[in-house]
């Protein structure tokens, strides 16, 4: 029984992919709820069919169908959308700025091949489709206002590296993750990676972070979830 259960929440663990195709597709207008059941129906016996039998599939049938008849299946489905275009989002932009780790640091310069900090946060955050000002201390003005402890992936962060510290910004990088941006630095000549609890001197000349990227719902999200199937499992 232990098996069954487990493999059951294993299973519906796979209705965020599949559910992500529901919303794209609802908010195209391009398939009526009949339509998108089968969608469902189908992508889930195709990814699961070597390890599910018959009564787990019934199981997720119903769970499908309680969702789109549900009234708030149209909030799930929105929050969904907006969860995953987030994440697309920060992951372009995370992955936009490491394919030019290694590229040198060149004072006002803006690319292709050279960049300064804020010529190559600009590039980064264009790249995704975003645009900011070009130098640092007008980019520190752009966006919502985030403290050190709120850092998530895709923030711009700022520092003031002067040798007598004055408070301005005149330093900027972008946080990935796990305490670590990725920055172009002049004092090793390249665009690097550099966590904050390796290198104190940047924890200790952050200034602020600046977040363009909409809010994550991944918590309003997972509450609803909740409310729909109370033994799914968290996102």
């Amino acid at each position: 029984m232990n098996f069954l259960k487990n493999t059951l929440l294993s299973v519906i663990a796979i209705q965020l992919l599949v559910l992500a195709q529901l919303s794209f597709a609802k908010y195209s207008q391009t398939k009526s709820k009949q339509e998108l059941l089968v969608l469902k129906k189908n992508s889930i016996a195709n990814k699961s069919n070597k390890f599910i039998n018959s009564s787990i599939s019934i199981q997720l049938e119903k769970e499908i169908r309680t969702l789109l008849a549900h009234p708030l299946s149209n909030e799930y489905l929105s929050l969904l959308h907006d969860w995953r275009k987030h994440n697309k989002s920060c992951s372009s932009i995370e992955n936009n700025a490491k394919k030019l780790l290694g590229l040198k640091y060149v004072w006002g310069a803006t690319g292709p091949k050279h960049f300064d900090c804020s010529g190559f946060t600009q590039q980064v955050y264009k790249t995704a489709g975003i645009n900011i000002p070009r130098v640092s201390r007008e980019q520190a003005k752009v966006g919502e206002l985030i403290s050190y402890e709120e850092l998530k992936k895709g923030d711009m962060v700022f520092f003031d590296t002067n040798k007598k510290q004055t408070g301005k910004v005149n330093h900027v990088g972008i946080y990935l993750e796990d305490g670590q941006f990725i920055h172009a630095s002049s004092g090793n000549k390249k665009v690097v990676i550099t966590n904050f609890e390796k290198k104190i001197f940047y924890k200790k000349r952050f200034l602020w972070g600046r977040r363009l990227i909409q809010n994550n719902p991944k918590t309003e999200l997972h509450t609803l979830r909740q409310g729909l199937f109370p033994n799914i499992r968290k996102i």
